[in-house]
């Protein structure tokens, strides 16, 4: 049995090399610089409006206002991937890795806008009344494809049963508790079921009350601490700044000069652990962002923010604290990592923290996961959906209690290849519609323009 999980630990590796390759990387940041391009650089010269939109009025017709929608879209990608993740990415591809995480959100933010805007114009009511969309509907009904819809529906299954939805945060939780607090993983895995059941047994209209005030709370705690641990070393920021662009562009010493960071393990695990992190073209957050009651342009907008506040201000307080405490890149997961940062200031209790916040993220994070995977559910079943949607909840829960048993590297490297695998045909179809996008978007800025105009 060893010997074929090893096995099966190669072929995820292998699969992982592929996906994440130059081709794919070359992908979403052509398709981000595209639509920079297409949409007139919208989220750089709209930027202070695309902060402003989850907090503006929402209007037209939907379950959700824009900020419960943002909310419920920031739960689902301020996950693990924000401490553990970034942490991982630091440990893999030296510290170079934030610049690239930095420079392909900023071209994210306009792939985020792009399906959000889809993901709303193609949206539509399921029997019970329900606002429903995502890149599903827009594949089907935008370009008729309903075989790239039902595979872009599977691939979101899997990664929200085994992959960034489920599995990977439980298992990472499960595995801290068991370190910090000697607390067995099934226990700890059997907690978190309880709570997210309770949380994903009712509509999306509760869910989004949920994450509306969950969502704030969790960020501030954790940006709070992050915070301090930077205030503690802030002769530091200069030195990490430099070795960050250094990092970037030349090949730098592994810790205790074993090996080397290259150039390209930096560009590879900062752009995948920026997609992880923000899901930037993934198609998975447009399927909560479709339940707004917005326009389409507005809540696009607000994708564009779920980027910039997931991964500009989130991720890179993660990887600037971490670097900044001068711990060396030498643990042997990023949650570690992260912990021994922040025991620079929080001392022998920083472990405890960072697990409650592993475990508060972790917690808000899998409900929305579960809420994308329903929904593809819902569409692949059609009739049946009943049935499937009972079938797909005992399978999630029960992976939650197999999962503290599992490897963390082989989890997180599952994760990555999910995400790319879900990205492709996302991105295909998004860039095939890309004209909808530029309408909706030159429509919006002439309205503007016309309205500047009159207010003269």
């Amino acid at each position: 049995m060893q010997a074929f999980m090893g096995r099966l630990y190669q072929i995820n590796e292998a699969i992982g090399a592929f996906i994440w390759g130059l081709p794919m990387l070359a992908l979403f940041l052509g398709t981000g610089l595209y639509f920079t391009i297409r949409t007139h650089g919208l989220t750089f010269r709209r930027l202070g409006e695309i902060l402003r939109a989850p907090f503006q009025k929402s209007g037209g017709a939907g379950g959700l206002s824009a900020f419960s929608a943002v909310s419920g879209a920031l739960a689902g990608t301020l996950g693990i991937g924000n401490i553990a993740g970034v942490a991982s990415a630091l440990l893999l591809g030296g510290p170079g890795i934030v610049f690239w995480m930095v420079a392909s959100a900023f071209f994210c933010m306009a792939v985020k806008y792009a399906e959000t805007v889809l993901a709303m114009r193609y949206r539509t009511k399921n029997g019970r009344g329900e606002t429903v969309g995502g890149p599903m509907y827009y594949m089907r009904d935008g370009l008729g494809l309903p075989g790239m819809a039902a595979v872009f529906c599977l691939l979101c299954i899997l990664a929200a049963l085994f992959g960034t939805g489920n599995v990977t945060q439980i298992a990472t939780v499960a595995h801290a508790v068991e370190d910090t607090f000697q607390l067995d993983g099934l226990w700890v895995s059997a907690a978190c079921a309880a709570v997210i059941g309770l949380i994903t047994g009712g509509s999306v209209g509760r869910l989004g009350k949920v994450f509306s005030w969950l969502t704030p709370l969790m960020s501030l705690a954790f940006l709070l601490a992050a915070l301090a641990v930077l205030l503690r070393h802030p002769g530091r920021l200069p030195e990490v700044f430099v070795l960050v662009l250094r990092s970037a562009w030349t090949p730098s010493a592994a810790a205790g000069g074993v090996g080397a960071y290259t150039v390209l393990a930096a560009m590879k695990y900062g752009v995948s652990r920026g997609v992880f992190s923000n899901e930037a073209g993934m198609g998975s957050s447009p399927i909560i962002h479709a339940a707004s009651g917005n326009t389409a342009v507005a809540q696009g907008m607000c994708g564009a923010f779920e980027v910039f506040f997931d991964t500009v201000v989130m991720a890179v307080l993660t990887a600037a604290a971490i670097l900044c405490s001068g711990v060396p890149l030498d643990a042997e997961d990023g949650a570690e990592l992260t912990a021994a940062a922040f025991s620079t200031v929080f001392g022998s209790h920083a472990g405890e923290v960072l697990t409650l916040m592993l475990a508060v993220f972790a917690v808000s994070s899998v409900p929305c996961w579960y809420f994308y995977g329903e929904r593809c559910v819902e569409y692949l079943a059609g009739k049946k959906q009943r049935g499937g949607k009972r079938a797909y909840r005992a399978a999630f829960f029960l992976l939650m209690f197999l999962c503290p048993r599992m490897r963390l590297d082989g989890l997180w490297q599952l994760a990555d290849n999910l995400n790319g695998l879900m990205a492709l045909p996302n991105l295909i179809a998004v860039c095939m519609l890309s004209q909808e996008v530029v309408r909706e978007t030159d429509a919006y800025l002439a309205r503007k323009s016309i309205a500047r105009l009159k207010n003269r």
